[in-house]
């Protein structure tokens, strides 16, 4: 999940090349929540090894994302399956025949 979360950060900083180690991170941190925005600027002003503060702001970012909260409900007697669970498709006539 983590990797999800820096996998634009990470697109973004090997798009800044030839750039110090403070320019990508910076402009990372404007495109990050403000979790992860707050710790690559903070390794930008310190001169952080980039991968090492794109680690840090994914875990930074990593909570707020974990707090989602999408289950899958039963099926119950009040919520039955969809009236089409576990059946064929309905066959479409296609090209005319």
């Amino acid at each position: 999940m983590r990797a999800m979360l820096t996998l634009p950060v990470l697109v973004l900083l090997a798009a800044c090349g030839g750039q110090s180690n403070g320019d990508p991170l910076q402009n990372a941190a404007e495109q990050s929540d403000p979790a992860a925005a707050a710790v690559l600027e903070n390794a930008a002003e310190n001169g952080m090894d980039p991968q090492q503060a794109l680690e840090q702001a994914g875990n930074a970012q990593a909570p707020q994302a974990a707090n989602v909260s999408a289950q899958a409900r039963p099926n119950t007697a009040e919520h039955p399956n969809p009236g089409q669970a576990g059946q064929p498709p309905e066959k479409v006539v296609s090209n005319a025949q």
